[in-house]
């Protein structure tokens, strides 16, 4: 089995959303939880998919692990609230990681999704790198 751990619970249910429309059944395992902190949620799968498969459910915890820090950050009420980033991905192949105030990632989380909001920023960064000055009826 793959654990995969949280301590906010918004990016647990993200986690497991996304799990149930990839189809990939998941377990919840509350003796683990209990061993790790209060506030520690785990979502374990099996490790006998295919290996792009848990690239692919690795790559999503890891945006939700983002959003994990931002909102533990927030609640907490730390006078500098850290940054979190959003990967852009430049034309010549090079990948830079945009500082984002970690409360327009919550908002952006909330109606779109991960990979949504990064189709969204490599649009802006080749819009920007790439101008067309053309309007859009005419693309």
């Amino acid at each position: 089995m793959l654990d995969f751990i949280f301590f906010h619970e918004t990016p647990m249910k993200k986690f497991q959303t996304y799990l149930d429309s990839e189809k990939i059944p998941y377990e919840n395992d509350t003796e683990f939880q209990a061993s790790i902190e209060e506030t520690g949620f785990t979502v374990s799968i099996s490790d006998e998919y295919e290996l792009d498969v848990i690239d692919k459910v690795e790559e999503y915890y890891d945006q939700m692990m983002e959003l994990n820090e931002a909102l533990i950050s927030t609640e907490e009420g730390e006078e500098e609230i850290k940054n979190a980033g959003i990967t852009v991905n430049l034309s010549d192949g090079t990948t830079v990681l945009a500082d984002v105030d970690p409360n327009l990632i919550y908002k952006l989380s909330e109606a779109l999704k991960p990979q949504e909001i990064l189709q969204l920023v490599n649009a802006i960064a080749d819009a920007v790198e790439n101008p067309d000055k053309r309007p859009l009826c005419k693309r």
